[in-house]
């Protein structure tokens, strides 16, 4: 039931993001891997810049260990340092990690953690862009979190 509501929100706020005229709105499709266990992810997520410089990204994740599945989800708040066509920030956030096992009798891992970082925007058309990241989450997980997506520019 709380994936189904989780789901809902993030959906909500994705397709009542389209109607601000007031900030940016961009779609992200991104890649993960993170250090420890070398996990690779699709990440799927937008952004909405509600502030000058500041903004929110929620996103989730999905990993492909050998056996059993992973998640992630992750809603942070980046802060913009530039402006221009290469726009860096910093961001802070929470992150939700979940493992379910097979052939394990651990069964499944939860892990809430918060997340540090900073990334870039990096535009090459006035609608499209890339976005490298680099997280790392000191508490739970305690890893660091490589990203590499593609940001469609919405307005």
């Amino acid at each position: 039931m709380k994936r189904i509501v989780i789901f809902a929100i993030f959906l909500f706020m994705g397709f009542s993001a389209k109607a601000q005229y007031k900030g940016q709105v961009r779609f992200i499709h991104a890649y993960e891997i993170t250090s420890d266990k070398g996990f690779f992810g699709m990440n799927f997520g937008f952004e909405y810049l509600a502030f000058n410089y500041l903004s929110l990204h929620p996103s989730v994740t999905f990993f492909t260990p050998a056996t059993g599945n992973a998640r992630g989800f992750d809603i942070n708040a980046r802060y913009y340092l530039t402006e221009k066509e290469k726009q860096w920030y910093t961001l802070l956030g929470y992150g939700h990690y979940t493992r379910v096992f097979e052939f394990n009798p651990e069964g499944i891992r939860r892990h809430n953690s918060i997340n540090l970082g900073a990334g870039g925007m990096l535009k090459f058309r006035d609608e499209l862009g890339i976005n490298p990241e680099i997280r790392y989450q000191p508490m739970g997980r305690n890893e660091v979190i490589f990203k590499l997506g593609i940001v469609y520019f919405i307005n």
